[in-house]
């Protein structure tokens, strides 16, 4: 097996919509962010030229990478787990199987400690019980090292984007010293994946089998349009104002989501206080402001240039000019370590 030099080191973050591959002086901070170019995730010949505009020499062989993916049977859950029973050797399979009915035999999991991120152990973690459970089906993780090896991309390592977005979110509430619990979204065409999250780390977490295409009837019963290809098409074009209908497109989901605020405000006293979307299609992101404004929370705009300064991450002049939005978090998350802080850490 031939590798591309390691001069130079690359991020690749692939979710439902879109695929962003960035190259970085090195692998550990400090490091500079020299180039990210971005396609559709539909687009394989894309995302083979993607690799080769986004590597300054042709890689002679793969091109080696750190990569995310959110393939959409991934799961990311919190559970509070019972400390007496920590001992028991199949009781994590159990609440993986019983609580989020995930198929622990196979799927490639892993439980992290849901306030800082950190591997649980049973045995070093007596008096721990926050957890969460994240993983995929291991059908997954060949179908996604299959789909980077077919464009030139070496996994050097593999991982869950939507972890690594969160952590980065977790660290720019600190860094921004942001009090205001938030809510994450990832819009994915069948389902939706939501999160409440603090300075503290991952308070909440659910599923919701809501997505986009459930907002393509709407469309076309609102508009009178004669199928749902034609509603999907306007939908997805951004060619039409669809603002004025968005409480109704979003009806289903916003009742989950209601649902969700309503149960962590009663539990913990706090407001959720704005909403980001990591996961949306770039002409639908229009439907995040839609969403913050039915919910009565406020949209997270992040300045990413000071935060990742702060975090030895330095943007070079072309990155810098680029439109960076909320769905470069797991990009970014995908690079860096963050710092672990003692009683307020990050997952």
């Amino acid at each position: 097996m031939l590798f591309s030099s390691k001069s130079k080191g690359y991020i690749c973050d692939q979710n439902e919509q879109s695929t962003v591959i960035a190259r970085v002086t090195s692998l550990d901070a400090p490091l500079v962010v020299e180039a990210i170019v971005e396609c559709s995730s539909f687009d394989e010949a894309g995302l083979r030229a993607g690799v080769v505009q986004v590597c300054p020499k042709k890689p002679a062989g793969y091109l080696h990478a750190i990569c995310g993916v959110s393939p959409e049977q991934r799961f990311v859950r919190r559970a509070s787990l019972d400390p007496k029973r920590l001992k028991e050797a199949d009781y994590l399979s159990e609440v993986a199987t019983t609580q989020f009915r995930i198929d622990a035999v196979n799927s490639a999991i892993s439980v992290l400690n849901a306030f800082d991120g950190t591997d649980f152990d049973p045995a070093k973690s007596a008096s721990a019980k926050e957890v969460f459970f994240c993983g995929m089906p291991g059908e997954d993780v060949t179908k996604a090292q299959t789909t980077f090896l077919s464009a030139g991309i070496y996994p050097e390592r593999l991982e869950i984007s939507t972890v690594a977005a969160l952590g980065a979110i977790i660290d720019y509430l600190r860094y921004s010293k942001s009090q205001k619990p938030t809510i994450v979204l990832e819009l994915g065409a069948n389902s939706t994946q939501s999160f409440i999250i603090s300075t503290r780390g991952l308070e909440a977490s659910r599923p919701i089998a809501v997505g986009l295409e459930a907002m393509v009837p709407v469309v076309q019963k609102e508009l009178g349009l004669k199928d749902e290809e034609s509603a999907r098409k306007l939908f997805f074009s951004n060619t039409f104002d669809f603002t004025g209908m968005g409480s109704s497109l979003c009806k289903r989901l916003l009742k989950e989501l209601q649902s969700s605020m309503g149960f962590y405000e009663v539990q913990t006293g706090q407001s959720i206080g704005q909403l980001v979307c990591i996961v949306l299609p770039s002409k639908l992101a229009w439907l995040e402001a839609v969403i913050a404004s039915q919910i009565g929370v406020g949209v997270l705009q992040p300045e990413f240039a000071p935060w990742l300064a702060a975090r030895n991450i330095t943007l070079s002049e072309s990155v810098a000019a680029m439109s960076l939005d909320a769905r470069k978090f797991a990009l970014f998350g995908l690079m860096t370590q963050f710092p672990i802080q003692s009683n307020d850490v990050a997952v």
